[in-house]
């Protein structure tokens, strides 16, 4: 069944978190850098036991060019915890989970939220057909 349920005021906490920065020219080399974060991870003895997590942040430059994080990675937080979120759960086609985001965006526009421009996508279960994904937006 496809759906989306949303909710406000929610809190992400994800705890032992590790991160990297995935610069705007990476980008078409996700697949490896994925790969050296999961041999990074077993180099160091660590072991995955959550779902992958997307991060976009806007960026601080004079442009505000989003940043884009993948947890795990290569910085360590012992708790990672954002406040006062917009709250998306997803479930459908993978190829269509852009619309947790949207619809997000769309209700922040309807009850005149504003955003802050970070936002956390978990990607609790995905298959070549179905997904489940978790979509955080913060609010300012």
């Amino acid at each position: 069944m496809n759906e989306i349920k949303v909710a406000e005021n929610k809190t992400l906490k994800l705890t032992n978190v590790l991160s990297r920065l995935v610069r705007p020219e990476e980008l078409g080399n996700l697949p490896v850098i994925l790969t050296q974060m999961q041999n990074f991870m077993k180099s160091n003895g660590a072991q995955p036991i959550g779902p992958l997590v997307q991060a976009v942040k806007m960026g601080t430059g004079p442009d505000h060019v989003p940043e884009l994080y993948m947890k795990p990675g290569y910085h360590m937080d012992a708790v990672l915890r954002v406040k006062n979120c917009l709250y998306a759960h997803y479930t459908g086609p993978m190829s269509h989970n852009q619309l947790a985001t949207a619809k997000l965006q769309i209700m922040a526009f309807e009850n005149d939220i504003k955003l802050t421009g970070d936002n956390y996508t978990i990607y609790v279960n995905q298959d070549d057909d179905d997904a489940v994904i978790d979509v955080f937006m913060e609010t300012k």
